[in-house]
C-alpha cells in the first residue's frame, strides 16, 4: 500500500516490488498495481475481480464528493460494489519476510529466475531473459530494472512516467496494463501450453549507461547493445504513447565524463 509515484517505486529494489515477487513465488495471486489516475475510468473495469482489486485502496471517502459525476458517467454501480468490497479486505504485511527471502541487504533486488506466468491468458515471461534485455544502471552505478509486474499490472497512466525520457527500442511498452487483474504466479519451470512472450522495459539513458559499461562502442564510436556488434537503438514516446523516430547513440568523452549523443537513424542512412 501507498507505494508513492509509479516512476519512483516500480524498480527491482523497491519494497512493494519485493513484496509482490515474494507472494507470487508462494502461490498464484491476482495482481493489480492500482493508481489514483484510475478515477474516471471505472467503465473499463467490468470484471468483478477488477472491482475487488480497486476496492483494496479505494473506499467510500474517496468517492463521496463525486456522486453526481459518477452517476452521470454510468459508473455508480461499480462504485457501490467497491465501497462494499473495501470493507471485506484483510491486510497482510510481508515486506520484512521479502527482504529476508531475497537477501535484499546484499542483492538490492528481487530474483529474475524462473517464469512469470499469467494463468488467465496462458502466457509467460522468462524472467532471466526479461532482465537481460531490461537491466540498467542507476545514478550510483548499481544494476536495476523497471520491474515487469508493476508495468504489466498497472491500472493506467503509470508506465508513461517511467518512460518519460524515452525507451530502448527493445521495450514492449504496448504490454503496459495488459495483465492488470489477471492471476499470476512465478514458477521454476515453464508449463506446457503456455505461450512465451517477449517482455522488456528499459528507460533510454539508464539502459544506455549499462550497455556502455557492458559492451562499449564500435569503431565509429556508436554504442553497442550486445556482444555481437548490434547497435543500441532508442526512441521517445509522444503524449499518446506513439513512438518517434529511432536513434543510435554516439559516445563522446569529455572532461566531465561520458556524453551520450542520439543521432536519428534516418539522418545517418
Amino acid at each position: 500500500m501507498d507505494a508513492d509515484k509509479f516512476h519512483a517505486n516500480c524498480y527491482s529494489y523497491n519494497g512493494t516490488v519485493l513484496s509482490m515477487h515474494l507472494l507470487l513465488r508462494l502461490k498464484p495471486w491476482r495482481m493489480m498495481w492500482g493508481g489514483n489516475y484510475v478515477y474516471g475510468q471505472f467503465e473499463k473495469y467490468s470484471r468483478d475481480e477488477d472491482l475487488h482489486g480497486l476496492s483494496a485502496y479505494l473506499s467510500k471517502e474517496y468517492f463521496e464528493e463525486s456522486d453526481d459525476y459518477l452517476k452521470e458517467n454510468g459508473c455508480y454501480h461499480q462504485v457501490k460494489l467497491m465501497e462494499k468490497y473495501h470493507k471485506q479486505w484483510k491486510r497482510i504485511h510481508v515486506l520484512d519476510e521479502a527482504i529476508r527471502y531475497f537477501d535484499w541487504k546484499t542483492t538490492k533486488s528481487v530474483k529474475y529466475e524462473g517464469y512469470l506466468l499469467n494463468h488467465t491468458q496462458k502466457t509467460a515471461v522468462d524472467l532471466a531473459d526479461f532482465y537481460r534485455q531490461s537491466v540498467s544502471l542507476a545514478d550510483d552505478g548499481a544494476k536495476i530494472a523497471i520491474d515487469l509486474v508493476p508495468v504489466l499490472c498497472e491500472t493506467g497512466d503509470g508506465a508513461p512516467m517511467a518512460f518519460f525520457d524515452g525507451i530502448s527500442t527493445d521495450t514492449t511498452e504496448e504490454l503496459a496494463g495488459t495483465w492488470c487483474g489477471d492471476e499470476l504466479q512465478i514458477v521454476d519451470d515453464l508449463p506446457e501450453n503456455y505461450r512465451l512472450i517477449k517482455c522488456c522495459f528499459a528507460g533510454i539513458w539508464r539502459r544506455a549507461k549499462y550497455c556502455y559499461r557492458a559492451f562499449g562502442v564500435n569503431q565509429e564510436g556508436y554504442l553497442l547493445k550486445d556482444d555481437t556488434g548490434n547497435l543500441y537503438e532508442a526512441t521517445r514516446l509522444n503524449i499518446v504513447g506513439k513512438r518517434g523516430d529511432s536513434s543510435i547513440v554516439k559516445i563522446e568523452k569529455t572532461e566531465r565524463g561520458i556524453k551520450f549523443i542520439p543521432e536519428p537513424i534516418t539522418m545517418i542512412q
